[in-house]
């Protein structure tokens, strides 16, 4: 599929290198492309493609697993799902020397790998001392140069330290994936769709790190058939983190309750793993909105949780089990 024939043509794509004095330059254009621990939302990772985040229901149990702790897993395996094969796969290609060097400017490729029907080209141009643009290429490789359509692009700015030296893994940009434009390609998986735009910060080692990301019109994991939007907003410092999340998605199991209902969750966790979910549904097949919850400890076990509809449920009290999070906080998403 797509992902593995990129991987495939990540080392295969330098068809030459730039003179064994080129290498300070390289690594100029290879300070302005982002990296992984730039972009990754640090939750325990699973496998998953497209909006895996959970739905509200009012399964529950004090001492089991947190429903919503779990529900925050994979909102951050959605967000690192999108990403980590793009960072791979950049990390893959600057290993090697571009194919061409000027002042403002690297290419890698283009290049065909020999059983792929596919040309990969990846430019990046340099536009002030700091600041870079990227983008990768593809067309088919029967096709002439002027097929060749951006999949993924992005955008940073370095961080420079007071010595003025740019300081690589370190600063702000954005990145766009276009899975739509590489149904064009020959070897595209027509079960990944849509975009995704992702802004990043990590101006330092002790900053505090922030990702945004925009999924729009990909595949609902629930529903292949159908499309969906999500919104995720991440925020890492060194005594925890939060995760904001919001997408429409039919979590009735009714099949006569078809509408979508809009789903917001703002989770909040501490260094030890300790946490809350404030969970808001609205709208849909929804009479009136509804709120959920839930307190988990270190070992992401519920302690606290409550469900406000028409008849409220839950257990716990929420001053002694939800540590620091002793109040409700819903997401603005």
């Amino acid at each position: 599929m797509l992902r593995k024939s990129l991987l495939c043509a990540a080392s295969l794509l330098f068809a030459s290198g730039c003179g064994d004095d080129a290498g300070s330059s390289e690594d100029t254009f290879r300070d302005g492309l982002p990296s992984k621990e730039m972009m990754q939302v640090k939750a325990p990772k699973e496998d998953g493609q497209g909006l895996t985040s959970s739905g509200p229901s009012a399964m529950f149990g004090q001492g089991q697993k947190s429903e919503y702790y779990q529900a925050t897993v994979n909102a951050a395996v959605t967000v690192n799902g999108g990403t980590a094969w793009v960072l791979t796969l950049i990390e893959q290609i600057v290993k090697h020397p571009p194919t061409t060097l000027e002042e403002n400017k690297a290419v890698w490729g283009p290049h065909t790998d020999a059983l792929s029907p596919t040309t990969w080209r990846l430019t990046v141009t340099k536009s002030g001392d700091a600041s870079f643009s990227w983008v990768l290429d593809g067309k088919a490789k029967v096709d002439p140069d002027s097929a060749f359509k951006a999949v993924l692009s992005g955008a940073q700015t370095v961080t420079v330290d007071a010595d003025g030296e740019r300081q690589r893994g370190y600063g702000s940009g954005e990145l766009f994936i276009d899975w739509d434009a590489a149904h064009g390609l020959p070897d595209a998986d027509p079960k990944t769709v849509g975009t995704a735009e992702i802004r990043y910060s990590r101006l330092n080692a002790t900053a505090e790190t922030t990702v945004e990301a925009d999924f729009r019109q990909v595949r609902d994991e629930k529903n292949p058939e159908r499309r969906m939007d999500g919104d995720y907003r991440y925020k890492a410092t060194s005594t925890g983190g939060e995760l904001d999340f919001a997408f429409r998605q039919d979590i009735d199991k009714d099949s006569q309750r078809t509408a979508l209902e809009r789903v917001s969750i703002k989770s909040r966790w501490t260094a030890t793993g300790a946490g809350r979910a404030d969970v808001r549904v609205s709208e849909g097949d929804l009479k009136a909105p509804a709120t959920f919850n839930e307190c988990w400890d270190a070992n992401f076990l519920s302690t606290y949780f409550q469900f406000a509809a028409d008849v409220p449920l839950g257990y716990g009290r929420e001053e002694t089990a939800c540590g620091s999070f002793t109040s409700a906080v819903y997401s603005s998403l």
